[in-house]
């Protein structure tokens, strides 16, 4: 007789619900096998034609450097401190007339959603000062960065709020609030 093995199953949708960008994070290191497995996460994702545009630099070490680099949270007339910035980060490249731009989106979710299993947060930044940031993290002539993932462990979890009258995030007694629609206003039923 045989014995059925129990898998124990994922449930991406609970991983969607409880992943928001993060914008304040503790002073504590990010694993390097965790950043492997997010890497790979992105190398595995889904690709245009299947031509893998792709390549990701990891970055733990010229963190104030790369953090200079970056825009936080347009909304908020706020930036991160240095002892809330990430511990690392990984920077999605896209080789130069090859590819499509929609592939670094893809890639980054994939990466955003495997950290969040790990218990690690992340932010997509694409509001990047471009220049500096080749020049930082001397990134090869052929390729150009599309976007870059912010990782590192909450300070403070945000929380998704009911839409009001607007979509604009904001601070609430220290908690980022995050209004989304409502599922009856984005579902077009045919």
């Amino acid at each position: 007789m045989k014995r059925k093995t129990k898998v124990k199953s994922m449930d991406t949708y609970k991983t969607i619900r409880k992943r928001r960008s993060i914008r304040r994070f503790r002073d504590k290191e990010v694993p390097e096998e965790l950043l492997e497995k997010c890497v790979d996460a992105g190398r595995l994702s889904p690709s245009g034609a299947n031509l893998q545009p792709l390549k990701f630099i990891t970055v733990t070490e010229k963190l104030e450097k790369t953090f200079e680099c970056t825009n936080w949270a347009g909304y908020l007339e706020w930036e991160p401190t240095l002892n809330e910035m990430p511990r690392a980060y990984i920077v999605i490249l896209k080789e130069k007339e090859k590819g499509h731009d929609l592939d670094a989106g893809i890639a980054a979710q994939s990466i955003c959603l495997t950290a969040r299993n790990q218990g690690v947060g992340s932010c997509i930044l694409g509001a990047l000062d471009f220049e500096s940031l080749n020049d930082v993290l001397e990134v090869p002539e052929d390729h150009e960065i599309k976007l870059m993932v912010a990782l590192g462990y909450p300070k403070k979890e945000p929380e998704v709020v009911e839409k009001s009258k607007d979509l604009e995030y904001y601070f609430e007694d220290d908690v980022l609030k995050v209004p989304k629609k409502s599922l009856e206003e984005v579902w077009i039923k045919r």
